[in-house]
C-alpha cells in the first residue's frame, strides 16, 4: 500500500527490505517533500531519534515546531525489534505510514509555507547500531533526541530506555545532540524548585 499523500507534500521514493533475507539492515524508509522544496549547498540536516512514548512525540513535536527550518531536510528514526518481524509485516508499515503522515501534518500546522524534506527510517536490530549507521549516511548536522519516557524505546518489547539511548548519544555522536524533556516533566521541576523554601529568588 503506498504512502497516502497529504497535502503540500509529493511522496518519494521508499525502501523496504523486510522481506530480504541477505539485507544488511532490516529497515522501512518513507521520503516526502514539500512542494517546491529544492536541496542547496546550505541545506542543513537533522536527525530526530523519536520513540513510540511521549518523550519521543515531544523531541518530533518540539524539532518541528521550533528547529527546522525552511530548506532543511528532516530525518526521523524509530527502531523495531527483529522480533516484532516475526509477525504481519504490514502492521509496522501501517505504523510507519501513519507517523510519517503526522509528521507532515504537523509540519503543515507549524509552518504552512516551510519547505522540507522529511525521511522516515524504521529499522530492526540495536537502536545504538542504527543511530551510528544513520549518522554516518545522512551525516546531521545536529540529532535531537528525547529523555526516557514511560514506555520502551523501541516498538515491541523494548530492550534499551531513552535514557541508555540520549547517554549513549551524549558519549559517542560525533555531532552534536539535544535532548529534549517533555514539558510536564520541565514544568514539574519548575514548580518544585519554586516550592522550595531555601531557594532563593535570583532565577524569578
Amino acid at each position: 500500500m503506498p504512502q497516502t499523500p497529504v497535502p503540500g507534500y509529493t511522496p518519494k521514493v521508499s525502501f523496504d527490505t523486510f522481506e530480504n533475507p541477505v539485507a544488511s539492515m532490516f529497515s522501512f524508509t518513507l521520503r516526502a517533500k514539500s512542494a517546491g522544496y529544492k536541496r542547496t549547498r546550505s541545506t542543513r540536516v537533522f536527525l530526530c531519534a523519536s520513540s513510540a512514548d511521549e518523550s519521543g512525540r515531544e523531541a518530533l513535536d518540539w524539532s518541528l515546531e521550533s528547529f527546522v527550518q525552511d530548506g532543511d531536510e528532516f530525518v526521523v528514526f524509530r527502531g523495531i525489534e527483529e522480533e516484532v518481524l516475526d509477525k504481519d509485516h504490514d502492521l509496522v508499515r501501517e505504523d510507519a505510514r501513519a507517523l510519517m503522515a503526522y509528521i507532515q501534518a504537523k509540519s503543515q500546522e507549524y509552518d504552512p509555507d516551510r519547505k522540507l524534506s522529511i525521511i522516515l527510517e524504521y529499522i530492526a536490530g540495536k537502536v545504538t547500531d542504527a543511530l551510528d549507521r544513520l549518522i554516518a549516511l545522512y551525516k546531521p548536522d545536529s540529532v535531537v533526541v528525547g529523555t526516557r519516557g514511560r514506555k520502551a524505546w523501541q516498538v515491541g518489547i523494548g530492550k534499551g530506555t531513552m535514557g541508555s539511548i540520549s547517554r549513549y548519544c551524549l558519549t559517542h555522536s560525533p555531532v552534536p545532540i539535544i535532548v529534549v524533556r517533555p514539558e510536564r516533566k520541565v514544568k514539574k521541576t519548575v514548580e518544585k524548585r519554586r516550592a522550595d523554601p531555601k531557594r532563593g529568588t535570583h532565577f524569578d
